[in-house]
C-alpha cells in the first residue's frame, strides 16, 4: 500500500474551502491542510482516539457516535417525559392491525417445528401466537438503533459466504446448511423462525473477522454481538440455550484468536457453564437401570427438570450431542494453550461424561434421510414410531465416554473415528498429558513414584495407538479446501503434541522422552509438509500453540547439539584422547560410531530447516491472528538469541 499522503484538492494546501478541514481540525479550530489519509495537523498532534476524518468520505466514525448519542438523549427524554406529543407510544401487543408488520413474531405453539422452552416463565408460553414485539422493524423512524440493526442483506450474504466454510474451525456446531437457509430468511432480526440476535451478531463478527475488516468496523460488530449474545437468555426464542451456547464458543474462540485472552476466558467459561447446566453432557446416557447411574445423588436433586424440550429430529440431536463435544473438546485444547481453563467440572462430584462421541453432521443428515426413506417405504405411523423413539441408532447410546476412552474400553458407538469424535479425543489426550506432566514432583516417596510412573504409562500407551488410529482419518484424502480438513489438520496435530506435553518434563533429562518428543515434533513438520498451506486462508487458532510447542522442542534439541559438541571437542579428538565413555554416550544419542561430529552438523541444519518450515507456516497465519503472530515473535526471539 502506498504512504504517499495527497491534498484533497490541487490548490495549495492551505486554501482549503470552508467546511472541507477534517473534523479533528475542526473540533481544535485549527488549520487543516487537507492531505489524506491523514493531515499534518493530525499526524503532529496523534492523540490516542483523534481520527482524522472527512465528511466528505462518507459518514465518519464520530458522526456516526454522534448520531447513537443524539438518539439514546431522544430515548431517555420520552421516558422521563411520557406525556410528550412526541414520545412511542405502547400499546398492548395482543390486538393489531393487519397492515402492522411485527418484528417479532411469536410462533405457534402447535406442530413439529417450533416449540415452546422449559424456560419460558408462564406468560412467555401462554402468549398469544400473534402478539407482535414492541420494537418495530421499520426504517429509519424505528425505536431500533443503529447498533441493533442487521448490516445490509447484500453484507449479510457475503459475511455469511466467508464464515460458513471455516465454521467449524470457529467452533460451529450447528447445521450448517440449516443455519444458512434460517438467517436469510426475509424476516427481522430476532424473529423465532430465525437464529437469535446474539448468534446471527457473533457470525457477522467472524465474517467479518475473517473477510480481514477492510473497513474497520470490526469494533462495531463486537459491540453489537456482545450486547446481543447478553440478552440471549432472556428472551423467548426456543432454540436461545443451544444458541446462546453457540454464540459464547464463537465469542471464546474470536478473543483467542486476536489475543484478547482473558476475554476469551470467559466467554469459553459461559459456554461450559451452559453445557453443563443444560446436562448436554448427559445425552443418550444409559438409563439407570444399566448398572451405572445416569447422575450422581447431587444432581438427581439439584435439576428439577429438563431445561430443552426434546429434539424434533435427528439433525438436531445431533447438534445438541455435537454442541456439548465442541465446548468440551476446546476447552481442553485453549486449557492446554492458555491455562486455568478445565473440562474436569464435567466429571466432578462423582458425574461423568455419557453422551456418546459425535457423528460427523453428514452423518445425522444421513440417520435422518433413512427414517425418511422408511417413513415413505412403510407408512407414516412407521416413521413417526421411529422418529419419536429412535432418533438416532439403538446402539447409540453410551456411558462414562472418557473414562471409557482413557480406560482403554473398546467403543460401541456406531463410528468412533467420526471426524468430531477422533477430534475430541486428541484434545483429551492432550489436556490429560498436561495435567499429569503438572503432577510429576522429583521428591515423590515410592508409592508417589509408582502410580505416577503407571498413569504416566498407560496414557503413554494410548497415546500411541491413537497416534496409529490416524490412518482412519488421513489428510491426504481431503481437500485442503473441504470444510472438515481443517479439524483433520488440527486432530493429527494434537496428537503427537500430547507426546511432546508428556514427556515435557523429563525432556533435558531422558534420551528415551527427548527421542520421542523429538519424533513428535517432526511428525508435525511432515503433517505440514503434505498440505498446501496456500489454499488454507484459516486455520484453528489453537495450532498455534501447537507449533509454539514443536518450535520449543527444536529449539531446545539444536542448544543440546551444540554443547554436546562444544563438549566433545574439548576432550580431544586424536588417538588416546577418544573416551572410553564415547560409545555408551553415542548410543544414548541414537547416533551410531563414528563421523559424530559431522552427522551433529547435519542434524542441526536438519532442525533448522524444520524450525524455518514451521515459522513461515506461523507467518501465513499470523496475520488473521495476533496470538499467532505473538507466538512466532517468542519463538523467533528464542530461536535467534540461543
Amino acid at each position: 500500500m502506498s504512504s504517499e499522503r495527497v491534498a484533497s484538492s490541487s490548490s495549495s494546501p492551505y486554501s482549503l474551502q470552508r467546511g472541507k478541514a477534517c473534523s479533528n481540525c475542526r473540533k481544535r479550530k485549527i488549520k487543516c491542510d487537507g492531505l489524506r489519509p491523514t493531515c499534518t495537523q493530525c499526524l503532529r498532534s496523534a492523540r490516542p482516539g483523534d481520527a482524522c476524518e472527512y465528511a466528505d468520505s462518507g459518514r465518519t466514525r464520530t458522526q456516526m457516535l454522534e448520531d447513537n448519542i443524539s438518539r439514546l438523549e431522544a430515548r431517555i427524554r420520552e421516558l422521563e417525559e411520557p406525556d410528550d406529543e412526541n414520545a412511542v407510544r405502547l400499546h398492548l401487543p395482543y390486538n393489531f392491525s393487519s397492515q402492522s408488520t411485527p418484528a417479532l413474531m411469536v410462533p405457534p405453539q402447535t406442530g413439529s417445528s417450533i416449540r415452546g422452552s422449559a424456560l419460558s416463565s408462564p406468560t412467555n408460553t401462554q402468549r398469544n401466537s400473534n402478539s407482535p414485539s414492541i420494537a418495530s422493524s421499520s426504517g429509519h423512524g424505528s425505536t431500533y438503533s443503529t447498533f441493533q440493526e442487521e448490516p445490509p442483506s447484500d453484507v449479510v450474504h457475503q459475511l455469511l459466504s466467508t464464515f460458513l466454510p471455516h465454521a467449524l474451525d470457529m467452533g460451529f456446531f450447528l447445521n450448517v446448511s440449516r443455519f444458512r437457509n434460517s438467517a436469510l430468511l426475509p424476516l427481522p432480526l430476532g424473529h423465532y423462525s430465525r437464529p437469535c440476535a446474539g448468534l446471527l451478531s457473533t457470525v457477522y463478527l467472524l465474517g467479518l473477522h475473517l473477510s480481514g475488516d477492510l473497513n474497520n468496523q470490526e469494533s462495531v460488530y463486537l459491540a453489537r454481538a456482545l450486547a446481543h449474545t447478553a440478552n440471549i437468555l432472556s428472551s423467548t426464542h426456543p432454540q436461545r440455550i443451544i444458541h446462546a451456547i453457540q454464540a459464547e464458543t464463537l465469542l471464546s474462540v474470536y478473543f483467542f484468536r486476536t489475543g484478547r485472552i482473558l476475554e476469551g476466558k470467559y466467554h469459553m467459561s459461559a459456554a461450559v457453564s451452559l453445557t453443563l447446566g443444560t446436562q448436554l453432557h448427559k445425552i443418550r446416557a444409559l438409563p439407570v437401570g444399566s448398572g451405572h447411574p445416569s447422575v450422581s445423588p447431587l444432581q438427581q436433586i439439584s435439576v428439577a427438570g429438563p431445561l430443552l424440550t426434546p429434539p424434533i429430529d435427528q439433525i438436531e440431536e445431533g447438534e445438541r450431542i455435537n454442541a456439548f463435544w465442541i465446548v468440551y473438546t476446546l476447552s481442553n485444547c485453549w486449557g492446554v494453550a492458555v491455562g486455568t481453563l478445565s473440562s474436569a467440572v464435567f466429571e466432578s462430584h462423582g458425574s461423568t461424561i455419557d453422551t456418546p462421541w459425535p457423528l460427523d453432521m453428514t452423518d445425522y443428515e444421513q440417520v435422518m434421510l433413512n427414517a425418511s426413506r422408511a417413513s415413505r417405504t412403510y407408512g407414516a405411523d412407521f416413521g413417526s414410531l421411529l422418529t419419536s423413539q429412535e432418533l438416532l441408532p439403538a446402539e447409540h447410546y453410551s456411558v462414562m465416554t472418557v473414562q471409557n476412552f482413557l480406560r482403554q474400553v473398546p467403543s460401541s458407538s456406531v463410528k468412533e473415528f467420526s471426524t468430531m469424535a477422533m477430534f475430541a479425543k486428541a484434545s483429551i489426550l492432550l489436556d490429560k498429558s498436561a495435567n499429569i506432566a503438572s503432577l510429576y514432583r522429583s521428591d515423590m516417596n515410592a508409592d508417589e513414584a509408582s502410580r505416577f510412573g503407571a498413569t504416566f504409562s498407560s496414557l503413554n500407551n494410548l497415546i500411541d495407538n491413537f497416534q496409529s488410529s490416524l490412518g482412519f482419518l488421513p489428510l491426504n484424502q481431503h481437500a485442503s479446501s473441504s470444510y472438515e480438513f481443517g479439524t483433520i489438520l488440527t486432530t493429527h496435530t494434537l496428537a503427537y503434541t500430547a507426546t511432546i506435553q508428556l514427556h515435557s518434563v523429563f525432556i533435558n533429562n531422558n534420551p528415551h522422552s527427548r527421542r520421542k518428543a523429538l519424533s513428535a515434533a517432526r511428525a508435525c513438520v511432515a503433517i505440514l509438509r503434505q498440505v498446501d498451506m496456500s489454499v488454507m486462508s484459516h486455520i484453528n487458532a489453537v495450532l498455534g500453540s501447537c507449533w509454539t510447542t514443536v518450535c520449543q522442542v527444536f529449539i531446545d534439541e539444536i542448544e543440546r547439539l551444540r554443547r554436546t559438541s562444544t563438549a566433545t571437542a574439548g576432550v580431544g579428538i586424536a588417538g588416546g584422547s577418544r573416551l572410553h565413555s564415547r560409545s555408551s554416550r553415542t548410543e544414548s544419542w541414537g547416533i551410531s560410531e563414528g563421523g559424530l561430529d559431522s552427522i551433529s552438523d547435519g542434524e542441526e541444519v536438519q532442525l533448522k530447516g524444520m524450525l524455518e518450515k514451521v515459522f513461515a507456516t506461523m507467518a501465513v497465519f499470523s496475520i488473521e491472528s495476533p496470538l499467532i503472530g505473538y507466538q512466532l515473535a517468542t519463538v523467533q526471539e528464542a530461536f535467534q538469541s540461543m
